[in-house]
């Protein structure tokens, strides 16, 4: 299974230490299946003039 992560950085080793506590389903790492969505979300980095970085991960 392929999951994807955006964010505003390369995430190696993902951990919820770093999450924000305020976020819609409580502190955590969110992962989508879907490449489309991770793409649009990165696209948000872009609008707000950061780095955007498409982080997968494969799991067995």
């Amino acid at each position: 299974m392929i999951l994807f992560h955006s964010s505003n950085m390369v995430v190696e080793k993902p951990d919820t230490l770093h999450s924000r506590k305020y976020l819609d389903f409580g502190r955590g790492f969110y992962l989508t299946s879907l490449y489309e969505q991770a793409v649009k979300y990165a696209q948000r980095f872009k609008r707000r003039e950061q780095e955007a970085w498409l982080n997968t991960y494969e799991f067995s």
